[in-house]
Order: C-alpha cells, then sequence, then structure tokens
C-alpha cells in the first residue's frame, strides 16, 4: 500500500469496521437484548448531524484481535445548539467493560470538556471493569474522572470555555457492578439511573 488512495481506501475500510466492531455477532446481540447501540444512543441525545466521534480505530495494541473502539464511543456534538461532550459505552465490545484504551478514550473527551467548558453525558451500559486487563483496568476507572481542578474552573465559569454549570451527568442503563457504580456517581452532577430500558 503505497499511493494515497489505496491508503485512503485502508481508512475508509477501517472506519467501515469501527461502526460495527464487534460485526453481526454483536448486532444479533443487541437484537436479542432489545437495547440501541452506542452510536444510537448517542444519536438520540445530540441534535441530528452534530456527533464527531474522536478515536474510533483506538484498540488494545497488546492484542493482535483486538476490536475497534475497545469498548465505547466517545465524541462531541450538540444539545439544542450547545455544545456536549459524550461517551457511551458498546456493550458489544467486551460487554462495554473499562480498559486500559477505553479509559483513555473517556479520559481524553473529559480532558477536551474541561478544556473547552461544556458539559460531559456519559451513557453507562458496562459490566464494570475488564478482568482480563487485571491492575490496568482497575487503573484506567479509577483516572477516568476528571481532576477537581477542571471540574471546579468549569463550575466557577473559570475554564477557557463559556458554558458553566452540570460538568458531568452520567446515564446509567444497567446494574453495572465495581466502580463504575461506585466512584463515577460521587463526581456527577446528575445521575439518572434507567435499568432495562431501550435508552
Amino acid at each position: 500500500m503505497s499511493s494515497t488512495a489505496e491508503k485512503l481506501a485502508d481508512l475508509r475500510k477501517k472506519l467501515e469496521l469501527a461502526q460495527e466492531p464487534a460485526g453481526e455477532a454483536g448486532v444479533a446481540k443487541r437484537a436479542r437484548k432489545g437495547i440501541p447501540s452506542a452510536r444510537e444512543r448517542i444519536d438520540m441525545l445530540l441534535d441530528p448531524g452534530t456527533f464527531v466521534e474522536i478515536g474510533a480505530l483506538v484498540r488494545n495494541p497488546g492484542d493482535k484481535d483486538a476490536l475497534y473502539g475497545d469498548g465505547v464511543v466517545t465524541g462531541h456534538g450538540l444539545v439544542e445548539g450547545r455544545p456536549v461532550a459524550v461517551f457511551s459505552h458498546d456493550q458489544t465490545v467486551y460487554g462495554g467493560s473499562v480498559g486500559e484504551m477505553f479509559g483513555r478514550k473517556v479520559a481524553a473527551v473529559l480532558e477536551l470538556a474541561a478544556k473547552i467548558g461544556c458539559p460531559v453525558v456519559g451513557i453507562n451500559d458496562s459490566g464494570g471493569a475488564r478482568v482480563q486487563e487485571a491492575v490496568t483496568s482497575l487503573n484506567c476507572g479509577g483516572t477516568i474522572p476528571p481532576s477537581p481542578h477542571h471540574l471546579e474552573q468549569v463550575r466557577n465559569g473559570t475554564s477557557s470555555g463559556k458554558l458553566a454549570g452540570g460538568v458531568w451527568s452520567l446515564i446509567n442503563c444497567n446494574e453495572a457492578p465495581g466502580r463504575l457504580k461506585k466512584s463515577w456517581p460521587s463526581i456527577n452532577e446528575t445521575t439518572l439511573s434507567v435499568p432495562n430500558t431501550n435508552i
């Protein structure tokens, strides 16, 4: 692969695979559960056509069979014309569990939100920490919440962005075990728990 056209074709193919990383098996799994995809959930939240995804091609570098996205869709868009950062767990990729690359993606979108001063909405449908990644997974779970300094900047309107107020809201779509359920809601402005629903 040497020409620009070949490289672009390869990129388009990878981005297409990243839309449904678990393939037909993942689609069938969601259908059995009666739940929307992570991207469909984001589309329900944001104004049509405003979602800009970040990190669609991120994978665990230590696993040659790793799926794109690492179990989470991250990015930003608009809600009623206002900027919002968002992440949504992808149940079809490792059960939406938190691994190292997952944690890095969510941390990056939280940093973006803190820099521009916009709220964050997290749509949680997860099995908790990714056991296969052991301590690395637990470490990422602990580093995902934004720093208190950034939260204070946004709450006080002293960040570079123009929008202050609720910086972190979490929608729980299941009964997530472990750190996610215990630690993330403690720093939220708003937590909405809606287990067994089609959000």
